[in-house]
């Protein structure tokens, strides 16, 4: 899809908005003050590698019977610490950053912070339907920590794949 200059702008501005402001800082600030205390907690090498998804999905099917369940609590402290947990392994290992929209929490309550390729990768992701100007992969830990105790939840250990671009 061929893009104005206008249109890479102002892609580029909700791009920059999604990356720093107010909400999204302090949500990244009590996860980071308060996941050493939940690491302690709970047995598991917390070391932000792939191989520690497997770990956090052990801990949250023991901790959930059901994607029902996991749903209701998705605002615990507990799904909160893991889902910052989750995205930090995506940062750190394919080295993608978080988002969220400011005014989401007025908009929607139910939508939490993502993390996504950095702008200057933009490009690197089509939509196969050229609706998109943006196809960057959004990857929402708190959603799929819920999702993957449906039958068919995948691996957390695969979903590292969707920030690689398709060849």
């Amino acid at each position: 899809m061929e893009m104005t200059e206008d249109e890479y702008q102002a892609l580029a501005e909700l791009d920059r908005i999604r990356s720093g402001n107010p909400v999204l800082d302090a949500w990244l600030q009590i996860q980071q003050r308060e996941f050493p205390a939940w690491a302690q907690d709970r047995d598991g090498d917390w070391d932000f590698t792939p191989d520690s998804h497997e770990n956090m999905e052990t801990l949250v099917r023991s901790r959930c019977t059901s994607s029902d369940q996991a749903w209701q609590e998705r605002g615990s402290d507990f799904l909160q610490a893991a889902a910052w947990y989750v995205g930090e392994v995506h940062n750190r290992v394919c080295g993608t950053q978080w988002q969220y929209h400011p005014d989401s929490a007025t908009a929607d309550p139910t939508v939490w912070p993502f993390v996504t390729v950095p702008f200057d990768r933009v490009f690197g992701f089509e939509d196969e339907d050229g609706i998109e100007s943006d196809a960057r992969p959004l990857y929402t830990p708190v959603s799929r920590l819920c999702g993957i105790l449906d039958a068919d939840g995948g691996s957390l250990v695969a979903d590292l794949d969707v920030h690689t671009p398709p060849q």
